[in-house]
Formats: C-alpha cells, structure tokens, sequence
C-alpha cells in the first residue's frame, strides 16, 4: 500500500533540492517523468490540471497552463484561487481536492510562467472550498516556505487566521510573487539570448543571470525582454560594478582603470579583451535591449570610467 505522506515529504525535499539548480522552473517533461521513490515513479502532473498519480487517493499537484481557460491567480489577501475542472463539482478530481482541503493534505502549485515551463510552489493547503464557485483556495505553508532547512510541514501556520498568522502569509507570499517574476523574467531573457552570455557566449544556464538594463527599483525598470541581458555571473557582476558598459550602438567598454591593470588570464580574457567587441544579440530583433534604456545606463558607466 502506497504512504502518501511520505512520499509527499519526500517530494518536497525532491523539489527543493532541484530548485537549487534549476531556480524552480521546471519543463513539462521533468513533471511527466517525476521523481523516483523506493524505485516507483511518481508522476507530478497529467493531462488534468488536478493531477493524482495512480494508486493516489488525493491529489498530488495543481498546475495552470499559460493557454488554458482557467483563471487562476492569487489575490491580494495571499489565496490562491483554483478552479475546478469542468462545472461538476463532483467531478472526480473535484472530489480530491475537497478531500485534501478535509484532510488537509498537502499539494504542489505548479505554475506556468510559458509553455512548457512552470514555478514551483510547495507545500500548499487548500483552505476553501467553494463549490458554489466552482473553484478552491489555497494557501502556501508559511514556515516550511521560510525555512532553510527540509523542516516537516506545518499546515497548522497555513490554517491560522489570526492577525499574524495573516500578516505572515502576506510577508510569503510577498516573496513568492517577486521569486515567481523574477524566474519569469530570468526564462524569457535566456531563452531570447539562446541560453548564452551576450558577452562570452557561455552556454551553462546554471552559471546565467538576466541582467536588468535599468534596475527594477527604478520606474522604468520593467521586467521586460529589452530591459534584460543575458549574461554569465562574472560579467554579471561586472556591469553592475561599471567595471564593463554596453554603449547604445551595443558595443562593450571597459573600464580605462580596468584596461591598465596587469593580472592574470581572467583579467586579461575575461573583461580587458571584451574592449570594442559587439554583444550577441537576440535572435529577434523584437527583443533586442532597448537603446534608450542602454543609454542612460551607459552615461553612468561613463562617469564612473
């Protein structure tokens, strides 16, 4: 007989552990094939946005899809809103939900961010049902979600409706929200640049970050394609120092205190020999950096040289 709870906690810790190397996206097909425990393969989605794997009684996973005609979306008061499938609120996937809001089990909010690519949330209680409304609430567990450690879940801090219970359910999903944007962001910037660094053409996405033109605590720092770079950590990290400047003609400069420094290889190919080179742009011109954008960015680059 399958324990559900474990392989739930299971789950979890599965979860957390790719998400320190994928940032929590995962591809469909990563859902499709699961994970393993004790040798069985435990699925993570289907072909209903209510998903219980075989031989489950609860569901596992709820999932949205960037086409689908639900609508989905979480509030401002921290729920998660979910729809039912189909208008049969006895439908059978229906029923598992009720049954894990009764029992207040634990599931996974799989979130699309494009197709074929969804955010990560877990664990997530249902703390509403609504038949009426066709649809459930739900809520993240806001002590496993702020803990650094793979802590047992606690669906009672789900639950709580106090004042601070509330007030800490709003301070994570706060953090969701911003970690959902950020992972969209991040995507839709790689994906545009081919996976590479505009500067070095390094190809290891573990090692990319989507840069922001104009810093997204700045009015005009949308988290938008022209607003973004792709590039690898250390040249990351150099165009937020000044140290390297992509000019609006999408030339890379380097900074004239920089040039004059004599050091070892990675000063030398790393930064001084980027001087003059044009960056890898996108493959549609749709999504090339916005000029104005570089432009303004670039005159503080100036100063600093």
């Amino acid at each position: 007989m399958i324990n559900e709870a474990e392989i739930r906690s299971a789950l979890f810790i599965w979860l957390k552990q790719k998400s320190a190397v994928n940032g929590g996206v995962f591809t469909r097909d990563e859902l499709l094939s699961g994970f393993k425990y004790q040798g069985r393969v435990i699925t993570l989605v289907g072909p209903s946005g209510i998903w219980t794997p075989k031989g489950f009684n609860i569901p596992i996973s709820i999932s949205t899809t960037s086409s689908g005609g639900y609508d989905d979306d979480v509030g401002e008061d921290t729920i998660i809103s979910y729809r039912y499938r189909g208008n049969d609120p006895n439908q059978h996937d229906n029923v598992g939900l009720r049954e894990a809001f009764r029992a207040r089990i634990p599931l996974v909010y799989f979130q699309s961010i494009k197709p074929g690519k969804y955010f990560a949330s877990w664990p997530v209680y249902i703390v509403d049902d609504r038949p009426a409304d066709l649809l459930v609430r739900a809520v993240p567990d806001p002590v496993y979600a702020m803990a650094n450690t793979n802590l047992v879940v606690n669906e009672n801090a789900a639950y709580d409706t106090s004042e601070s219970g509330q007030n800490i359910r709003r301070y994570v999903t706060a953090l969701t929200r911003q970690r959902l944007h950020q992972t969209a962001f991040r995507e839709f910037v790689l994906d545009a640049y081919n996976r590479q660094c505009t500067m070095c053409k390094l190809r290891h996405p573990e090692l990319l970050d989507a840069a922001h033109i104009t810093p997204d605590s700045d009015p005009y720092g949308a988290p938008v394609i022209q607003n973004g770079l792709s590039l690898c950590k250390i040249h990351h990290a150099a165009y937020d120092q000044q140290i390297i400047g992509i000019s609006p003609d999408y030339d890379v400069r380097v900074r004239t205190d920089i040039l004059s420094e004599i050091d070892g290889p990675m000063l030398k190919h790393g930064l001084q020999e980027l001087e003059g080179n044009k960056i890898v742009l996108p493959s549609r011109r749709a999504d090339y950096p916005d000029q104005n954008r570089l432009a303004l960015r670039f005159e503080k680059f100036l100063k600093a040289s």
